[in-house]
């Protein structure tokens, strides 16, 4: 009883050399915690079970040995996501600059701007006599588009 001790310690030094990871420190750790009257049943059924799993145990590679495929900079930044780009792809719509809207546009006293000369050219042929003569006239700019004549200084 005492040689298959002496022996079973001898292959579990060994066998933690061999054999590193979880799975093989926990089953090392079971084996070590059960009472020594079961080392008759150790003796029977111990060398079977060790020489049958520990060589798949030591087949399996541990996390450190896998091959890692080495990226290089120049691959990763290739890879990676373009950034925004310099130039603006949208389409750049000019504003009609200040002098075209100095004619047809003025802040009234009260705060309103006023509007005249409207819809002469711009969609003539869709427009009736009586809408065009009706644009032409003087009229108060709606709220929305006097907010953004002021912020863009577009009222004289």
């Amino acid at each position: 009883m005492l040689r298959s001790l002496t022996k079973f310690r001898c292959l579990a030094v060994s066998s933690r050399q061999v054999v590193s990871g979880p799975s093989g420190r926990r089953l090392l750790h079971q084996l070590a915690a059960q009472p020594l009257h079961s080392a008759s049943v150790h003796r029977i059924f111990g060398p079977l079970f060790i020489s049958s799993r520990w060589p798949l145990h030591a087949s399996h590679p541990s996390p450190s040995l896998v091959q890692v495929r080495h990226v290089s900079s120049r691959e990763r930044k290739l890879k990676r996501k373009p950034m925004t780009p310099t130039v603006s792809k949208v389409k750049k719509t000019k504003m009609k600059s200040y002098s075209t809207f100095k004619s047809r546009f003025r802040t009234m006293n009260d705060g309103n701007i006023r509007r005249w000369k409207e819809g002469k050219r711009h969609n003539a042929h869709l427009k009736s006599k009586k809408s065009k003569r009706r644009l032409r006239k003087p009229a108060i700019v709606p709220a929305a588009y006097a907010k953004v004549m002021k912020k863009l200084n577009f009222s004289a």
